[in-house]
Parts: C-alpha cells; structure tokens; sequence
C-alpha cells in the first residue's frame, strides 16, 4: 500500500454519511484492499456469497475491476456487482495519483425491485446459496430510486474531496506515484518513454507498470498520453491554436495529434476548441452506469 489513512476520523465521516444516505460505505486503498466500511458487518446477502470460496473470489474481482474502472474514468459511476447488487464507486485522488477509492456498497434499485431480486436469488444460487435464504437475506438491502442512487454517488465524489481536503487520506513518504506523475506533467512538448521513467526512478518495466495500475488505472505509456490529450484539452480551450497545442504537447506531426485527439475525446481539435470556447471552457465528466 502506497496510500496511508487517519482511521479514526475517517470512521467517524463514514458512520455520519450512512446516517445521512442509508447506505452502507467503504474505502479501499490504492492496491484494491478494503481500509475501513460502516457499518463494519457486510449484510446477510454478501456473507451468503462468500461462503463459497467462488464467491468470496468474485466479490475480490469485482472490487478489483470497479477500482480500475474509477481510476481510468477519474469519476464516479454507478455499476451492477457480480451478486446482482446496485454500487456506486468513486476514486480518491491527490496530484494525479489515485490514493484510494470510496464505494457506496448493497442498494437495490426501487423501480425494478422485483426483476432486481429474482436475479441476485438466481446468481446467488449459482454459489450454492438456496433461493429462499438469499430472498430472506435481500431484505437487509437498502432499496433506493434511481435518482437516490445517483444522488448519493454525487455525495461520494463530494466526501472524497473532503476526505483530501482534511488530510485524511495522503501518499506515504516512500511513495513514488506522485513524483512520476510532476515527472511526466514537467515538460509534456518532450513526453518521457517508459525507460526514460525507469532510468529516473531506478525501476524495472514491471515494478513500474504495476505501481501505474496501482496509482494510475492504468499503463505507464497510457498515463502518459492521457496527460498529453488532457493538457491539450486546456489549451484548446483557453484558445491556443492546433499547431501550438499539438506542439506543446509533444507531437511533431499535425495530422497524427489530430488522429490522436479524436480518438480518446470523439472530437477533432478544432472541433473540441469551438465547443469549449464558447461554452466557456470543458465540462467535469458526468457520472457513467455500468
């Protein structure tokens, strides 16, 4: 773990959200692992789950794979589970490192409640749970709207705002993710190879692709041109031309930034400089169902 907790005050902002929202609340760090969750005891369903040692390995991965997908998104957004169970996740960053990650766990939701619980039964018994125990169990779920749901993952983005806002979540001194990633923003018109990083930072390819996925969501080569495509967002929108975006940001060829940038925004520069000048500069992402 590169990320390091003050689990006594965090403890307690996670008991005042379940009071205020209803639902149950975990943070995970930065290597996928649970840090601390109110209320402590997992509802009756989960536990069903993980009798079974498939089941207890499907909640892992499904964590796991929420928590690549915050930290690639860099936003919350609400996803089914592999139990059937409505969650939303949300990552918590700090300098361009993912420190962590808070997840609103076990909601159903209320407009196909019916259709929402036939299909945990049915999954639930895949793992060797009887339909009638995992039906009785489901009644510990918090059952929501859609609107809640949304609701309440919008809260989750504002509490991991919070919780970097009050120092409650924050790099160990050993950790290097928040070195590599100023390395990489320093000088973007001269971007760094994955041998460049290793050399600064006496790494191997597969210490620093793993401590990329880890802080990052990513590949370190990925990251990089992530950072590149992002400050070129800027710049377009604060009205620099192609020709010096595309510069700037470390491509000499024209029509390969332009192939480039509308691959990873749907938008060609100029297209993207014209929406966002006139709007007034590039809107945050909007929470995304999975």
């Amino acid at each position: 773990m590169i990320s390091t907790y003050d689990f006594q005050q965090l403890d307690g902002i996670l008991k005042d959200f379940h009071t205020a929202v209803g639902i149950r609340i975990s943070i995970f760090d930065d290597e996928f692992n649970p840090v601390t969750e109110y209320p402590k005891t997992a509802p009756a369903f989960c536990r069903c789950i993980r009798e079974s040692a498939a089941g207890k390995e499907g909640c892992k991965k499904c964590d796991r794979d929420a928590c690549l997908r915050a930290a690639k998104l860099r936003a919350p957004h609400i996803y089914v589970c592999h139990a059937g169970i409505t969650e939303a996740i949300t990552p918590i960053q700090l300098g361009g490192g993912v420190l962590g990650y808070a997840i609103l766990a076990h909601m159903l939701p209320k407009e196909n409640l019916d259709d929402a619980v036939e299909n945990a039964c049915a999954i639930a018994e895949k793992y060797g749970v009887a339909h009638e125990k995992s039906r009785a169990a489901l009644g510990e779920i918090s059952v929501k709207t859609e609107d809640e749901i949304r609701a309440a993952a919008t809260l989750l983005d504002a509490m991991s705002s919070y919780v970097n806002l009050k120092n409650l979540a924050r790099w160990k001194d050993e950790d290097v993710s928040f070195e590599i990633d100023g390395y990489i923003k320093s000088d973007l018109s001269l971007p760094p190879t994955c041998d460049d990083i290793c050399k600064r930072f006496n790494c191997s390819r597969t210490a620093l692709y793993n401590l990329s996925m880890r802080a990052f969501g990513m590949g370190i080569m990925q990251y990089v041109m992530y950072c590149r495509i992002e400050h070129a967002k800027k710049l377009l929108s604060a009205g620099k031309s192609i020709a010096d975006t595309a510069s700037e940001c470390g491509f000499s060829e024209y029509n390969y930034f332009c192939k480039v940038f509308r691959r990873h925004t749907g938008l060609s520069p100029g297209g993207y400089k014209s929406k966002t000048v006139k709007s007034g500069g590039a809107k945050s992402p909007a929470i995304r169902s999975d």
